[in-house]
């Protein structure tokens, strides 16, 4: 039996995570794992709501006085606080220990951190994986593999996605990994360049591969187009998001619980919010900005 700890209950994917885990209507998805507590910030508003939703979606009735507290009990934890600069603070301690760690998006809110966070991992042989559910939904994996099986004749893409530019959880941090995500799942990590834009409460961006461009914009609903070589070769979805996308990426996790082994390399947890960071500066600046991966 694994035993799981969440820490961090302000978000709603922490409350859809418990009653997965172990539902008030009978739910329980996983028979080899126990939901053993949660820990928030109960001092805060949105802590004061994330435990009230944590005891009416989930029989949960640990919570925890300090993020910490789990580290002599639990087997994995999940860290779903809203505001990545959080993130490595509350995963540390439980990294040092070979707990496998999954963290939320954003992973981290900076290129050093996350840097921080990975290096920890490899030093103390610990699973570290998490970031955007979107690249787990069926309709995603499908056009991630439509777009491998284009191989050369692919040409590139525009992908959207919701942003919150001022959002109190890291504002343009908090919700746009889900795009860049969606990106890296479909296009690869090895992203060269960005030239973006801040225009009506979104962000329009390039993004320069060796070979195409992906175009995006963060600011409207969730869609994906593949551009093949030759005129009228596309292929466009609109990406239907619903309370699955939460099980999905669940599930994945108990897949590394039940391997030991990770599903995503250093490359994967970094490239997203060094993307990020990049994006940020594009648009804050006004410049293209080169992209270098640490891994």
């Amino acid at each position: 039996m694994k035993k799981i700890a969440i820490i961090g209950i302000d978000n709603s994917h922490a409350w859809h995570f418990a009653r997965y885990l172990d539902g008030k209507d009978g739910t329980k998805v996983f028979d080899d794992v126990e939901l053993i507590g949660v820990w928030g910030d109960y001092a805060t508003e949105d802590g004061k709501v994330g435990a009230e939703e944590i005891k009416n979606m989930s029989n949960c009735t640990v919570f925890a006085e300090h993020y910490n507290d789990f580290l002599d009990t639990a087997d994995a934890v999940m860290i779903t606080a809203r505001h990545g600069k959080y993130h490595l603070e509350y995963a540390k301690e439980y990294i040092k220990r070979g707990i496998p760690v999954w963290v939320d998006k954003p992973i981290t809110c900076s290129g050093e951190t996350v840097c921080e966070m990975i290096e920890l991992a490899k030093e103390h042989n610990c699973i570290l994986t998490g970031g955007s559910n979107v690249p787990f939904i069926p309709q995603v994996k499908a056009l991630a593999d439509l777009a491998k099986s284009w191989g050369d004749t692919l040409n590139g893409g525009h992908v959207t996605a919701p942003i919150i530019m001022e959002s109190p959880y890291g504002k343009f941090w908090f919700y746009a990994q889900h795009l860049i995500q969606m990106i890296t799942s479909i296009f690869g990590n090895d992203i060269k360049s960005v030239y973006a834009v801040e225009a009506k409460g979104g962000v329009h961006a390039i993004y320069r591969y060796a070979d195409y461009a992906v175009t995006a914009f963060f600011g409207t609903d969730y869609t994906i187009t593949l551009y093949k070589e030759g005129w009228s070769a596309l292929e466009q979805q609109r990406i239907v998001i619903d309370d699955d996308c939460y099980l999905h990426e669940l599930k994945a996790f108990h897949e590394v619980l039940q391997s030991g082994k990770n599903n995503m390399t250093p490359q994967d947890i970094a490239a997203p919010v060094f993307v990020l960071e990049a994006t940020l500066e594009s648009y804050t600046e006004g410049k293209e900005v080169q992209i270098t991966l640490p891994y």
